[in-house]
């Protein structure tokens, strides 16, 4: 075979085996997606093993990618969230600008030498950065903090302007006109602008509400808005990827976050068009350069140096000006210091525009790199400790659905009943049963089947029937089915059985458990061996800072309904603070006897009648002890117990 390859289906064959087992390959060593795909780009490159050119069914798709990113960025940042915090954010956002832009201008003159269009390039790439880490905080629960939403606020101020100046210096002026140019370019932005968030959000209201529903046609519909707002702005003087962004602006508020057609978005975008736009960065990166000199490592310390400091000063004078603690600077620092999106954007348009050289570039590569991992890093360390000193758990009552996946609808009786008594905390919301089908067959047909069974086994059917919604989904995967199911009913808990590993792949409890444990939800993995109504003693076992997770009371308070009446609730905790914060939540007046004991976690108690209630935490939870995770998997694994409830505390 001939390399680099040129047929078609051979180029995209090998793209799509890079972009499946990139982020397999390089979880191993805790790299980011963003990294594991540039580093495959260098690998399958010109500069690497020659396997691909970046050819221009390449940059098509590159090009496609990169609008992508600039337009996902701009859905994210919701304005309206940010409206209570408005001041911090333009303080922060002109700060976190300002700040690197001429701490950039200093270096790259002074130390780098570079010419004045590089040097306000290198600038402003300095002053852009990315939320990479907010799914961190987001997990954390910790995303209505003021430093977090100071961030994102801040976000929406510093990347526009960086953007417009971008568009400014990447622009043919002539010498005698640069004022008259450049007051042109900012009177027709501001008009598109305008016409842009003026218009776009009636016509996709619009186009929501009277044009036929199919998903496939509402998804064309957005990448079409995204093409016209990119075409727009490149006609009046501005970069495409401003048009991406302002659309993703534009159209925010008319995709709700948790809708299938913003699943459909991201998907598409992080299966295909992002990965391939990251994998042809890579193949621009000349390796060989690497081992020419010390220069390239030389300028890329002082761009990686630089690019900290900084955004720490930012955070630093951002502290003081709004009245932010120690730990909530460190957040800001760590949410704020990674550059991925806008970065690449920026630099790789000044080097197809021969402003910027190899070592430059190369250099900002690996500002990418490390500062994607050293954000990550910070955000998370900060994040905990921030949860573990902020009561996250208000006492406002939220609306809570719980789905019930079953596999066989003869022994879903049991997960119906537990389903139910957690209900009652909220007896306003129906409990889902969900039915997956790997077929094609009539989910009518399935509905029927499900209610003879429940009409069969469960005694109180005719009580419960107004309080359960049987649903049926047809999926190729049970657990996909199940997440997908659990966001479109917005679903807070999943209640489903236990299941044996059938291979040693499978990390604890089989697959459906390994893939819903990469949800947002509260997981119920029950089993129980007869009916609740035998058992005659309830022991939870509570983990240290179990009550710093969102979910905390919502467990509570489900645990506190499982006992029938007569029965005993024991909790169990290291420390008695622990339970102190349990009393509260439960009512005064219970059917069951309630014991608080500071045994703390031991060898679950295996005798007749009595279930035992024990957690898994999250490794992103605030309360994740992995001493505590390896006691409950050998617990488990071992089949130490016969009657057990295992809870995963969910994130929201």
């Amino acid at each position: 075979m001939i390399l680099p390859v040129h047929e078609p289906l051979l180029i995209f064959t090998v793209l799509i085996v890079v972009i499946l087992l990139s982020p397999f390959l390089f979880r191993l060593i805790k790299l980011p997606d963003v990294a594991s795909f540039i580093i495959m780009g260098v690998i399958i490159g010109p500069y690497g093993f020659n396997i691909l050119s970046r050819d221009s069914s390449i940059e098509l798709l590159g090009t496609i990618g990169l609008l992508y990113i600039m337009f996902l960025a701009g859905l994210e940042l919701d304005p309206e969230k940010l409206k209570a915090g408005r001041k911090n954010s333009i303080i922060f956002g002109l700060i976190t600008f300002l700040i690197p832009f001429f701490l950039g201008l200093v270096i790259s003159k002074s130390v780098l030498q570079l010419e004045n269009n590089a040097t306000i390039l290198v600038s402003i790439m300095f002053s852009t950065h990315t939320l990479v880490a907010y799914p961190i905080v987001r997990k954390l629960g910790i995303n209505r903090d003021v430093s977090v939403l100071t961030a994102i606020g801040g976000t929406i101020v510093t990347d526009t302007l960086v953007l417009l100046i971008l568009s400014i210096i990447t622009q043919s002026f002539q010498r005698n006109s640069v004022s008259l140019e450049i007051l042109k370019l900012l009177s027709y932005f501001s008009i598109y602008t305008v016409f842009v968030f003026y218009s776009f959000p009636k016509i996709a209201r619009w186009f929501f509400k009277y044009v036929k529903r199919e998903r496939t046609v509402h998804y064309l519909f957005l990448l079409g808005m995204v093409c016209l707002s990119s075409l727009m702005a490149e006609l009046i003087g501005v970069e495409a990827i401003i048009g991406a962004f302002m659309a993703g602006l534009a159209l925010n508020k008319c995709i709700p976050r948790n809708s299938l057609l913003m699943h459909h978005v991201d998907f598409v975008g992080n299966v295909l068009f992002i990965p391939v736009f990251l994998i042809g960065i890579g193949m621009l990166i000349n390796t060989r350069i690497l081992f020419t000199g010390t220069y390239l490592w030389y300028v890329a310390a002082v761009l990686i140096v630089t690019a900290f400091a900084g955004k720490w000063l930012a955070a630093l004078v951002s502290q003081k000006i709004i009245g932010l603690n120690n730990i909530q600077r460190n957040l800001l620092f760590g949410l704020t210091s990674s550059h991925a999106a806008a970065t690449i954007a920026i630099i790789l348009i000044g080097y197809e525009k021969q402003m910027i050289d190899i070592n430059i570039f190369n250099a900002t590569v690996l500002i990418i790199l490390v500062s994607s991992l050293v954000a990550s890093y910070i955000t998370e360390r900060s994040g905990r400790k921030f949860a573990l000193s902020y009561n996250i758990n208000g006492s406002e009552k939220q609306p809570e659905r719980i789905l019930v996946p079953i596999a066989n609808p003869d022994t879903m009786a049991g997960l119906v009943e537990i389903a139910n008594k957690f209900n009652a905390v909220y007896p306003s919301e129906p409990v889902y049963v969900l039915s997956i089908l790997n077929e094609n067959r009539s989910a009518s047909e399935n509905i029927l089947k499900v209610r003879e069974t429940l009409e069969n086994n469960i005694s109180e059917f005719n009580n419960l029937s107004e309080t359960l919604k049987v649903i049926t989904r047809v999926d190729l995967s049970i657990s996909g089915g199940i997440i997908r199911a659990a966001k479109e009913y917005m679903v807070s808990d999943i209640v489903f059985g236990w299941g044996e590993k059938t291979n040693t792949s499978q990390r604890i409890l089989g697959n459906i458990f390994d893939h819903l444990l990469t949800s947002m939800q509260t997981l119920f993995v029950v089993k129980l061996t007869t009916s609740l109504n035998v058992y005659k003693r309830v022991v939870a076992n509570i983990p240290a800072n179990l009550d710093h997770e969102h979910s905390f009371a919502s467990i509570t308070r489900k645990i506190n309904k499982l006992p029938v009446s007569g029965c005993e609730l024991e909790f169990r905790a290291e420390d008695e603070a622990y339970l102190s914060k349990i009393k509260p939540l439960l009512p005064k007046r219970n059917t069951h006897r309630i014991i608080y004991n500071t045994k703390g976690f031991n060898e679950p108690e295996n005798e007749p009648e009595t279930i035992n209630i024990i957690f898994l935490l999250r490794k992103q939870s605030v309360s994740y002890n992995p001493k505590h995770n390896t006691e409950v998997e050998k617990i488990i694994s071992s089949n130490s117990i016969n009657d057990f409830i295992l809870v995963v505390p969910g994130f929201e």
